[in-house]
């Protein structure tokens, strides 16, 4: 059931109206349809799809079809393109809206040589005039809003984002998430909410700040203030799930909700790998779900030795008798471990 958030003003992007302000970012080998369900029922307003490259879908490749799968009735969903070519994206932006997206989002931030080496991600976004031509094609092909993340800009000698926020609320998109790093930050240092702000102050549209989202508390604060429109979680939530709930529910009442304890803690991620294993089939969700268990173990007491057994979870049987384990030792006296993630994340 999706939590109620009543007291909270909608946030409204284009036509879309979201029940929360607070926004799940899109992950590389994080957000598959089971993830976006979860988090979307505790309470995220928006959820989107992987990065997916524009010129996979059009090739259209059993893979890039795979990651645009919408059909299980979660919504709304935006979809993530990267991608330089106006051509492309705006025929890639039409195949991920006929397949269900409520949105179509564009990266300009992602740092990983990969995608900048193609002049794509935050290369793009150096570009001021370019990334405003592959906006306006893709503002131009579909009728659901538009929307962009992006970075502060290629590092702290080039900062760029009121410009770029500008210039793409003029080509008609929809929304703007900025993460308060550069592109030569990658994930070091702190996210600088300041330049965000900045940004908020530059433009009409929904601002939203990403980028060491860890405090339902701090967040609330920077969206009373009117430094941005909503906030966007990515990180934050890894190895607990339970945060996109106590952020959503604080934002919208003031009301701090606890932190799950452990056995919660645990329960939760069973659940999640349990909707895994029903999505991708049992063999391929404890593969990809491995990295969801060794988040959520690291925080009980011995939990080096169990993490051996996780590279070899392959069964159902093994992943219950892992997490009995768990639950016997018990939590750590440092509580829970927060993961660092950056892989494809923009």
């Amino acid at each position: 059931m999706i939590l109620d958030v009543a007291h909270t003003h909608p946030l409204r992007i284009g036509t879309l109206e979201l029940s929360s302000p607070v926004l799940v970012a899109p992950m590389v080998g994080i957000t598959d349809a089971p993830t976006r369900a979860l988090v979307r029922e505790l309470g995220a307003g928006l959820v989107s799809t992987e990065m997916v490259a524009a010129d996979a879908v059009v090739r259209a490749p059993e893979v890039a079809r795979t990651l645009l799968d919408l059909a299980d009735g979660t919504y709304p969903v935006a979809t993530q393109l990267v991608g330089a070519d106006p051509v492309a994206m705006a025929e890639a932006a039409q195949v991920c809206v006929a397949r269900g997206a409520a949105a179509v989002d564009v990266n300009l931030g992602c740092p990983v040589p990969r995608v900048v080496n193609r002049g794509s991600g935050a290369a793009l976004a150096r570009d001021v005039g370019a990334t405003a031509r592959v906006l306006a094609a893709i503002v131009n092909a579909v009728r659901v809003p538009v929307t962009v993340k992006m970075r502060l800009g290629w590092d702290h000698q080039s900062i760029n984002a009121p410009e770029l926020a500008r210039v793409l609320q003029d080509a008609g998109v929809a929304a703007v998430t900025v993460h308060g790093r550069t592109r030569c930050q990658k994930y070091l240092g702190s996210a600088d909410w300041r330049e965000i702000a900045r940004v908020k102050e530059a433009v009409g549209i929904p601002v939203l700040g990403s980028g060491d989202v860890n405090d339902a508390r701090v967040a609330r604060l920077r969206i009373r203030a009117g430094m941005v429109d909503g906030v966007v979680i990515a990180r934050g939530m890894l190895g607990n799930f339970w945060f996109v709930r106590q952020a959503v529910h604080h934002i919208a009442t003031g009301e701090s909700l606890p932190d799950l304890h452990f056995a919660a803690r645990i329960a939760l991620a069973r659940r999640h790998l349990e909707m895994l294993c029903a999505y991708h089939g049992e063999s391929r969700a404890l593969r990809t779900g491995r990295k969801y268990v060794a988040w959520t173990i690291k925080g009980c007491n011995g939990a080096a030795r169990l993490r051996a057994m996780v590279q070899h979870l392959d069964t159902r049987e093994r992943l219950d008798a892992l997490f009995d384990l768990a639950l016997r030792a018990g939590q750590g006296p440092e509580g829970w471990f927060r993961p660092v993630f950056s892989s494809g994340e923009g």
